[in-house]
């Protein structure tokens, strides 16, 4: 007996390795990402508040540069002493010092750095007189802060500042100690991961052994033989743990499966002879029933229409033969439809209002002959169902034919084909005694009829009903009934929708549902 070996990945020992190491990987880059979020966070609050001093020095160093050469508290004595000034900042710790008027333009500094500064977000708002920096972060560990700043003295708006400074030592020392933390969170992950992976491959050693002697025992019960040596072999009972205690009983179960496996060996073929036998008498019946009495229907109708002898005499007894041999060839085809059985028709795709339409001019001869007629509403729409043609033509003329048997002469049947809420339903109702709250529930099972008394044809097997909600259920539908005694009943039945795709002849499409 051949047993598909089973592969690494489906393994238990795999799968809580993924368990492990996916989550695991999956938080140290979110340790690691969170980290350097808020080393950045820290970074950003000290450089704020450096800027912040910046800010206020720098404006303490502009005015005592002008109050020492006795310059004037404006734009014009910002662009005299604009040399002393950026010598001042950079004897400060400034770097890249720019000096520009209110406009924006160049007094003091490198050109090309003003080129390249000039388009930066800080200084556009330096500009619109609002201090602001801007952080530039390299891969490298850089991390380098351009500063600009508005130039007010006295309430005047007399020039702007832009400088740089260097924060990547600080920044590169940081990130050299995530680094290192990382390093041995990921040692540590790695030792924890190979403890707990030894451990797990020591308790599934002996599950992959158990399972590798099931397979060889399947094998030997398959071929007659007995499997219990080949657990003894595995020396896994003397075990204290669970592994033993779940040896233990599969030995116990194996003793139980091995004397009941030899039984069902010898009630086997009895069961299958039997099961042939009922097969074959059933079908040996139903074929002699239904051909004898389909012959003496067609004579009995025969006989019926060309008449001989005593009229009296020959009409009354090819009527009882008539009635009965149409009852029970009836009742043998819809036994042979309640059996579960091979159906060769396939589901199709069938537009309900044509089948509807087409039963009912079938069933109008009927209906004509009992005083009734019947009137059909919706017709005229596209409606899409899926499903055997005849066994939903089954259907509505099981439906419609109960409805003409029980229905009062001179009044019509009426039959609406409705879409609603992706279902389409078909109602047919007609005026009589209608049925009892308390047989609703009853009417679908098999053998099950009405009052005989209310019904204007006698015959009937009581199993069309019973049909046709059996094929509603293969269908994915369902046929339900309600009724009001002495004045009206309506059954209906509610199939699932089919998509919508255009009708097969004239190329109309339908209205959607």
């Amino acid at each position: 007996m051949y047993r598909k070996k089973r592969r690494f990945f489906h393994s238990i020992l795999f799968r809580i390795s993924l368990w492990i190491l996916l989550p695991g990987i999956a938080g140290m880059f979110l340790v690691a990402y969170f980290v350097e979020i808020q080393m950045r966070y820290y970074i950003e609050k000290q450089i704020m508040e450096d800027m912040q001093r910046a800010r206020d020095n720098s404006l303490l160093y502009v005015r005592q540069t002008l109050l020492l050469n006795d310059g004037r508290m404006d734009a014009v004595g910002f662009e005299l002493y604009r040399d002393e000034i950026e010598k001042q900042l950079s004897g400060a710790g400034y770097r890249e010092v720019l000096l520009c008027d209110p406009k924006g333009m160049l007094l003091a500094g490198d050109i090309k750095a003003f080129e390249v500064r000039k388009t930066q977000e800080d200084f556009a708002r330096a500009k619109e007189q609002e201090s602001a920096f801007s952080v530039r972060y390299g891969n490298s560990g850089q991390c380098e802060v351009f500063f600009s700043m508005p130039v007010k003295l006295n309430g005047q708006f007399i020039g702007m500042i832009s400088c740089f400074f260097d924060y990547g030592e600080l920044y590169g020392g940081q990130s050299e100690t995530i680094e290192r933390m990382i390093w041995i969170t990921v040692a540590v992950f790695i030792l924890i991961c190979l403890v707990i992976w030894f451990t797990v491959y020591r308790i599934v050693l002996p599950i992959r052994k158990l399972s590798r002697a099931a397979g060889e025992i399947s094998a030997h019960l398959a071929d007659g033989g007995q499997g219990g040596m080949i657990l003894d072999q595995l020396q896994l009972q003397g075990r204290r743990d669970e592994i033993g205690e779940l040896c233990s009983n599969y030995m116990e179960m194996l003793q139980v499966i091995e004397e009941q496996f030899q039984r069902i060996r010898e009630d086997k073929d009895r069961i299958l002879e039997l099961w042939s036998s009922r097969q074959k008498f059933y079908n040996n019946v139903t074929h002699e029933l239904k051909t004898p009495l389909t012959t003496i229907s067609g004579y009995a109708q025969l006989m019926e229409k060309n008449g001989l002898g005593d009229e009296e005499l020959f009409y009354t007894g090819t009527g009882h033969i008539l009635k009965e041999s149409t009852r029970l060839h009836r009742m043998v085809v819809q036994l042979l439809e309640l059996q579960d059985k091979a159906d060769t028709e396939e589901a199709r795709q069938l537009n309900l209002s044509e089948l509807v339409e087409s039963v009912t001019e079938t069933m109008n001869i009927k209906a004509n002959r009992y005083d009734n007629t019947l009137v059909l509403k919706g017709a005229k729409e596209y409606f899409p169902v899926v499903g055997k043609e005849d066994k939903l033509r089954q259907v509505l003329i099981n439906v419609i034919d109960n409805a003409i048997k029980y229905g009062e002469p001179g009044n019509p049947i009426h039959i609406r084909i409705t879409g609603q809420a992706g279902q389409i339903l078909v109602t047919v109702s007609n005026q009589g005694q209608g049925i009892r709250k308390d047989e609703l529930e009853t009417i679908f099972e098999p053998f099950y009829r009405a009052d005989k008394g209310l019904s204007r044809e006698m015959g009937s097997a009581g199993l069309g009903l019973s049909i046709a909600a059996k094929i509603m259920e293969e269908h994915q539908g369902r046929i339900t009934a309600s009724s009001i005694p002495g004045k009206e009943t309506v059954f209906t039945i509610c199939f699932p929708a089919a998509g919508r795709k255009e009708k097969a002849q004239g190329g109309a499409k339908g209205t959607d549902i």
